[in-house]
């Protein structure tokens, strides 16, 4: 252990007397026997600090495969360094408080964000197997405390092999569940371009559908109400269609109404076309034999040239 306390005394510029309270971890004294010293103490802690809070950072805006990512190089450089230390010397050093209680303290918090991040993100399963790997984690480690101080292993060491261990599989879990939810937002994205994209296609067609009026003419009649429209025209088109499918009917006929009375019964109207439809079947064919066959009828008038066109049909009781 003397070539650690000799790096301590190298890099943090401390005397023998300043790194014995520092690796028992008694700050007071250290900051009462050498200020400065206690100081770059504590910018190394800074720095530690920094390092967890750069990782919760990134690892809070990576998506899924980043984060796995992340907890790879985090705990790799972990372990690399324990490697290159060698298992003794990281037992020796972690029974020192100032590293044991100072990476527990790291490990814990990093530990304690992951599960955090799975309980506000993630579903029942999830929740459920964060429980369980920081309760079978606690319960491992109490139920191998015994043998643990039988291989000279300190309760403090333990539960830091426990939240080193807890924080890698809780930020593994987080990062399945960052998966989960990237999925999830992938698809509902495609789902709303789709939506988009069939919504664009039914304004399309009722676009296309649609005829926009290419003059004021053309405007002003469209804006015309179609009952209003066949009032202005009503006795004209009646009378000139009346004359029409008079003479479309071949044989004799009679009308089984009044003369007075309009021998249609219905219209439809399009006013850019200057067209109204007149339709009826107030007239009845009368056979040499005398025998009475009703009539179908419709006439189309033209408002504009005062033109007509009729088409006549017998109706056939079935």
């Amino acid at each position: 252990m003397q070539n650690l306390q000799e790096k301590i005394k190298e890099i943090l510029l401390l005397s023998d007397e300043d790194v014995e309270p520092l690796l028992r971890g008694d700050f007071k004294t250290l900051l009462a026997q050498n200020k400065d010293g206690a100081v770059r103490v504590g910018i190394v802690y800074g720095c530690g600090l920094v390092v967890l809070l750069l990782f919760l950072s990134l690892f809070s805006v990576f998506g899924a495969f980043g984060k796995v990512l992340l907890s790879f190089m985090l705990f790799g450089a972990v372990g690399g360094l324990a490697f290159l230390a060698g298992e003794k010397n990281v037992l020796k050093a972690t029974k020192y408080p100032a590293f044991s209680y100072f990476f527990l303290f790291i490990f814990a918090m990093l530990a304690m964000s992951m599960f955090s991040d799975i309980s506000s993100q993630g579903g029942f399963l999830s929740k459920m197997l964060a429980f369980l790997i920081v309760a079978g984690l606690g319960a491992g480690a109490y139920s191998v405390r015994a043998k643990a101080a039988e291989q000279g292993l300190n309760l403090i060491q333990l539960s830091l092999v426990a939240v080193v261990l807890g924080g890698f599989l809780l930020s593994m879990q987080a990062a399945s569940v960052q998966f989960g939810l990237d999925h999830e937002i992938a698809v509902t994205k495609q789902r709303q371009e789709l939506r988009r994209q069939r919504e664009a296609d039914k304004m399309r067609m009722l676009q296309a559908s649609t005829k926009v009026c290419a003059t004021e003419e053309e405007c002003q009649k469209m804006n015309t109400k179609k009952n209003s429209y066949y009032a202005q025209y009503e006795d004209a088109a009646q009378e000139a269609c009346e004359t029409t499918v008079a003479k479309e009917i071949s044989g004799r006929f009679e009308w089984t109404v009044s003369a007075k009375d309009y021998k249609f019964t219905g219209y439809e109207v399009d006013v850019l076309k200057d067209d109204i439809l007149l339709i009826g079947d107030r007239a009845q064919l009368i056979g040499n034999d005398g025998a009475k066959t009703p009539l179908s009828y419709t006439c189309h008038y033209n408002t504009k040239k005062k033109t007509t066109s009729a088409a006549v049909q017998a109706k056939y009781a079935k």
